[in-house]
């Protein structure tokens, strides 16, 4: 067969004639199709923008329908990267606004503020409490969503099917919750009107080469959003499953909330080798020092935050390496301020030892 297929191709025996002709009759059909395509201006590269779903009605930002649309839509939350360390320090809530959605959709919550000379929104699904001028002994919880599309909606509904499954029941018992949704995500969609939302690579590299990140952008809402939360409650609870809780991590060692909760999302071995696609977070000033040991214990052991770290044995990778190993952990178990879990499951909210450990700081606060 091998030196039929080398005489056909190379020495031109029978049947070449006839695949040459069947083939080139075939491109001269396709030819002209493709010749034709008339020149369609900026849907040459409008085209390739929507390919991701939209999954949510009634939607807060109008259609997309030039290139010009998705150049303001990023540049709405662009932010520089320099001085993010200090970012919750420096910006300044404005206010907040519940929004009223039609046909029975989750309300969301949107709290408005200033950040290097410009005003900006933050978004979480949630109701606004009635009043923040007694706080009593109230707790809210933000939960930030880890990498997927569309993931607020379905940890707000506590949907089944969502890998963050578990932490509403977690939490919820406690007062009152806030799901996180990131630009371009669920309600905040940038949507072509038709049922599809731009994708990551129309995003993610504009911001980087301005000296940007997404990232960056998305962690200083988070922060801006803790902020308003701990000027209304008495105690704030952080949580996220992945880059939900590298996310959570970088939000609480600036924020500083009651408690924190860094699910499957934090270890040092980022220090050799970062597993990680464009759609993780990227380009955030300081993260990478977090892989150093002794920084990231030195920056814990300071924090006056309560924290929970859990690393699951069904794991894969990375988190894997940390459920048998403990290579985080033993840099960090000893602090009197941080609570380790190893279980049996895989990339999720062990949502048992969240209760337990939840309900053990309500009633022995440290």
């Amino acid at each position: 067969m091998f030196f039929l297929g080398l005489g056909v191709g190379h020495y031109k025996w029978p049947p070449f004639k006839l695949i040459y002709s069947l083939k080139s009759s075939l491109h001269q059909s396709l030819t002209p199709f493709k010749l034709a395509k008339e020149y369609q201006g900026e849907r040459e590269i409008l085209q390739y923008a929507f390919t991701n779903p939209v999954n949510e009605e009634n939607l807060y930002y109008p259609p997309i329908n030039s290139l010009r649309d998705i150049h303001d839509a990023n540049n709405r939350i662009f932010m520089q990267q320099n001085n993010f360390e200090n970012a919750y320090q420096n910006l300044k809530v404005i206010d907040t606004q519940q929004i009223v959605r039609l046909n029975g959709s989750r309300p969301v919550v949107k709290v408005r503020f200033r950040y290097q000379e410009r005003d900006y929104e933050a978004f979480a699904y949630g109701v606004l409490p009635k009043s923040c001028a007694e706080k009593k002994t109230s707790l809210a919880s933000l939960v930030i969503p880890g990498s997927g599309i569309n993931q607020s909606l379905g940890i707000a509904l506590n949907n089944l099917s969502n890998y963050h499954f578990g932490i509403m029941d977690s939490v919820l018992p406690w007062g009152k919750v806030y799901t996180f949704i990131k630009p371009n995500e669920d309600f905040l969609a940038w949507h072509d009107g038709n049922g599809k939302k731009i994708n990551g690579s129309f995003i993610w590299n504009w911001h980087l080469n301005r000296k940007g990140s997404y990232s960056v952008s998305y962690l200083v809402q988070t922060l801006a959003f803790t902020k308003w939360l701990q000027s209304c409650f008495t105690h704030v609870v952080v949580a996220g499953l992945s880059q939900g809780g590298a996310a959570t991590l970088l939000n609480g060692l600036q924020s500083k909330p009651t408690y924190a909760i860094v699910a499957s999302g934090h270890s040092i071995l980022n220090s050799l080798v970062e597993w990680s696609g464009s759609n993780q977070l990227i380009g955030v000033p300081g993260y990478a020092n977090l892989g150093k040991p002794q920084h990231l214990a030195e920056m814990l052991r300071v924090s006056p935050t309560q924290w929970f770290f859990s690393w699951g044995k069904g794991e894969i990778g990375t988190y894997k390496i940390e459920a048998e190993e403990r290579r985080t952990g033993k840099y960090i178990e000893q602090l009197l301020n941080v609570s380790l879990v190893v279980h049996e499951g895989g990339h999720i909210f062990p949502t048992k030892e969240i209760r337990f450990w939840l309900s053990e700081q309500m009633l022995y606060p440290k």
